[in-house]
């Protein structure tokens, strides 16, 4: 029923900020990846029956998305960018998206990464992402180093609190590979923690 309920509130065009809280549904509605949609903000909170993330990266004007307290969210697929197979060419995956955060999502263990196909195509993948936010993610152990190589010129800011997994990885060898790999492309990334 949750569902149902949710695809029938189908947003006006010209709505802004939706923030979805409490939700009790398996997935978002269809709406909710529709290129068709003009929503600038979104706060996700406390979706406790969600397992993955729709194709958020379709919608052309989000500027800021929030996706916190999604108890069991275990994989962030490459279907969030709007890429659902390889073969996929993307134009523009979250075009205007500014900031990205991630809040206690407790059994959260992978990011799925970009191919090496689509690194290299000329596919765009969040260019005006500045802020990159991950906090009390403790199962998390690594970030996408090819997707955020393609972000790498507008991020400047990786803020990781709460999550020692990727603690370990980044923030305790500041001259280690696995930070390397993604500041590499941009001097002007900061890693906060």
């Amino acid at each position: 029923m949750w569902m149902e309920v949710v695809e029938a509130l189908v947003p006006h065009y010209k709505l802004k900020s939706l923030s979805i809280s409490g939700y009790e549904g398996s997935r978002l509605p269809h709406w909710m990846s529709s290129p068709v949609n003009f929503i600038k903000v979104i706060y996700l909170i406390g979706l406790s029956e969600m397992s993955s993330l729709p194709a958020m990266g379709k919608l052309p004007m989000l500027e800021e998305l929030s996706v916190g307290y999604v108890k069991r969210l275990m994989f962030v697929g490459r279907e969030f960018l709007g890429i659902e197979t390889s073969s996929d060419i993307v134009v523009d995956a979250f075009p205007k998206l500014k900031e990205l955060r991630f809040d206690s999502c407790d059994v959260w263990e992978e990011w799925d990464d970009i191919t090496e196909e689509e690194e290299s195509a000329t596919i765009s993948i969040m260019p005006c992402l500045t802020d990159l936010m991950i906090y009390s993610c403790e199962s998390l152990k690594k970030l996408p180093h090819r997707l955020l190589r393609k972000v790498s010129s507008s991020l400047l800011l990786l803020n990781i609190g709460d999550s020692s997994e990727l603690i370990k990885t980044y923030g305790e060898d500041k001259e280690g590979s696995a930070w390397r790999s993604i500041s590499q492309h941009n001097p002007k990334l900061q890693l906060y923690q």
